[in-house]
């Protein structure tokens, strides 16, 4: 359903110096597939190589984005400012460090005309710092009884009419300060609507002001006292009610909301189709064990059946090797750009070149120390590439997310096929048939880097083991693509 674009949505965004995350957080909104937007962004006293940060992205796009420079006072000073300034018909705010979904501004706004309401939140996926999807929040519709036992509303998700924004700002207080204004705004307007799609992301992060446990217990008993007005030993009781439902929604946003997921897989190569992005990846206990980093992208990824594990979670079974991978896939001629990235070797950029018959380009990756570097790593590529990945689970996977990420409006196709291509180049010894066909590859790798391989091997293994146990793969559906 499209919009027809005619009301101006103002977007606030308020910034205190975050470099990391937010060329993702404005590039979600300049992507967004309604267009009628002024972004505001409130820079609340960064430094001052913070402050050039910004003026250079603003220079990008100075009729859609304005940059209002500020002294510190806090988070709800600034969103206050925001709204002020903002000239829109409807008002959406967004944390620096999170992300929305291309439509989430058009998808509310439809909603909101439809049902002739003036306010909406809606779901949202929780990103951990290590880039795992750690789980989904799905909201209900909220009256003044509901909200006042738990803030069941995603800050980043809300989309509301200028007016009721103007009306009821923020409060200041360093957490929490948007629960007040959502009490303050039920009060007047009675049902705060939910909707269940899935609009933002949202990214949860250790050191985070409002990941400090004491600072919201304290802020908790503050909206209670201080703005409800209840007395001393009633904010205490809703205080620590407000705990344990905080502790209730954590199960459901870890253990029953996220799924079910549905991932696909390949057995005929086939029926590979080139119309959309996808990341292949091999179906084996490493990326089993390591699934949840592909939750985020779980509607491009595709599989292919490699590795013993796998013959506990599809039952049509049928083993490929990563190093025949490339025999098996023919490349479109659309196909314009093909990319190696990861480890230097000419010998697998020509063995890549004589398969595929088309010229392949070289990227090298840096070495990365941890996940959370590795998902650090921009890369843009020119539309209707291919790349193959030749690094190791996981980081191929958390190279291959970013690189759909940050290429979001381009077909862009990622082959994870890490040693898979060094073995089929002739740059690492091939498995022995007889050890093949007895699915021993793993037990026959440890003779080289075994160190390496086996302290990888027993995580991989204790963490597939668990979720087998624990009945994980019940939850997650495999369906085959055809």
């Amino acid at each position: 359903m499209k919009s027809n674009q005619e009301d101006l949505v103002s977007i606030i965004i308020p910034f205190y110096n975050e470099k990391n995350y937010f060329d993702e957080c404005i590039n979600s909104v300049l992507n967004q597939s309604y267009k009628n937007i002024e972004i505001i962004i409130i820079n609340d006293g960064s430094d001052n190589e913070y402050i050039e940060y910004l003026r250079r992205i603003q220079s990008k796009n100075p009729d859609r984005i304005f940059l209002i420079n500020k002294e510190n006072e806090g988070v709800s000073s600034a969103r206050n400012l925001g709204i002020q300034k903002a000239n829109g018909k409807y008002v959406s705010f967004l944390d620096s460090d999170d992300i929305w979904l291309p439509n989430k501004i058009e998808y509310q706004l439809n909603i909101i005309k439809k049902k002739k309401i003036n306010f909406i939140h809606n779901s949202y996926l929780v990103l951990g710092e290590d880039e795992r999807i750690i789980g989904k929040f799905i909201p209900t519709d909220l009256r003044y009884e509901n909200l006042i036992k738990s803030c069941d509303i995603g800050l980043s998700t809300v989309l509301l009419s200028a007016e009721l924004a103007k009306k009821n700002l923020f409060p200041n207080i360093s957490t929490k300060e948007d629960y007040v204004c959502w009490l303050k705004i039920v009060r007047k307007i009675n049902n705060l609507h939910s909707d269940k799609e899935v609009t933002t992301i949202y990214r949860r992060r250790g050191k985070s002001l409002s990941s400090n446990f004491l600072i919201k217990f304290v802020n908790a008993y503050k909206v209670y006292h201080n703005f409800e007005k209840f007395g001393h030993i009633r904010s205490i009781i809703y205080t620590f009610r407000l705990s344990i439902y905080y502790l209730l929604k954590e199960n459901l946003i870890r253990n029953k909301y996220i799924y079910p997921i549905d991932f696909r897989y390949l057995l005929n190569f086939k029926n590979l189709s080139f119309e959309n992005s996808f990341i292949l990846v091999a179906l084996n206990m490493a990326s089993l064990s390591y699934m949840n980093l592909l939750y985020q992208n779980y509607n491009n990824v595709i599989f292919w059946i490699d590795g013993v594990c796998a013959k506990f979670i599809i039952k049509d079974y049928v083993k490929t090797a990563g190093r025949k991978v490339i025999e098996k896939i023919s490349l479109p001629s659309s196909i314009e750009n093909v990319y190696l990235c990861g480890k230097k070797s000419n010998n697998q950029l020509l063995y890549i070149q004589d398969k595929l018959r088309k010229k392949v380009e070289f990227i090298e990756l840096p070495y990365f120390n941890s996940l959370e570097d590795t998902s650090k790593f921009k890369l843009k590529l020119k539309n209707n590439s291919t790349v193959f990945i030749n690094i190791s689970t996981p980081k191929q996977e958390i190279i291959a997310k970013n690189i759909l990420k940050y290429n979001s409006s381009k077909k862009i196709f990622v082959f994870c096929l890490g040693g898979g291509i060094a073995m089929a180049a002739g740059e690492e010894e091939i498995v022995p048939d007889a050890i093949e066909r007895l699915n021993l590859e793993w037990l026959w790798r440890l003779k080289s880097d075994t160190f390496f391989r086996l302290k990888r091997l027993i995580r991989t293994g204790s963490v597939f083991a668990f979720k087998k146990i624990f009945k994980y793969f019940s939850k997650v559906n495999f369906k085959e693509l055809v």
